[in-house]
């Protein structure tokens, strides 16, 4: 698995990178044109790549937004870039439920619920979550 903050650090990781790789992670937050040219890049060197439920608007935190956001990001890379709908792993965020805040308290079960309903609305893809998140706020 292939991680870096800056795209251009992935690239070159990727040249050097034997069998399938996975890249972690692209989302929306960037924007929906440079979106579509990185997961081309990705797609031209056969890489699978973890897609953030992040958009232009921020980080999703409930249920709808992680589903809508998923799923946007599953069309365009789907019907748009051709990208294969195996080689996508969505990670919804799992968020922090430690914090004692009321607002933060549902994460868990958003999480989760999201995850079902994206596996129904996008065929093929995966999930992966971040699970000591759940926790991060615990002291």
């Amino acid at each position: 698995m292939l991680d870096a903050s800056k795209f251009e650090i992935v690239m070159a990781g990727l040249k050097w990178c034997q069998g399938k790789c996975i890249v972690n992670s692209i989302s929306l937050k960037v924007g929906e044109e440079l979106f579509k040219e990185q997961a081309t890049l990705l797609k031209k060197h056969g890489a699978a790549v973890v897609v953030m439920a992040f958009d232009e608007e921020g980080q999703a935190a409930t249920e709808s937004e992680k589903v809508r956001i998923c799923k946007r990001s599953y069309d365009i890379l789907v019907n748009e870039v051709k990208f294969p709908p195996e080689d996508i792993v969505f990670d919804p965020n799992v968020l922090t439920i430690g914090t004692g805040m009321e607002e933060h308290a549902n994460y868990g079960v958003d999480f989760i619920n999201a995850t079902k309903t994206i596996k129904e609305l996008c065929p093929y893809v995966k999930i992966s979550g971040g699970i000591s998140n759940l926790s991060f706020g615990f002291r």
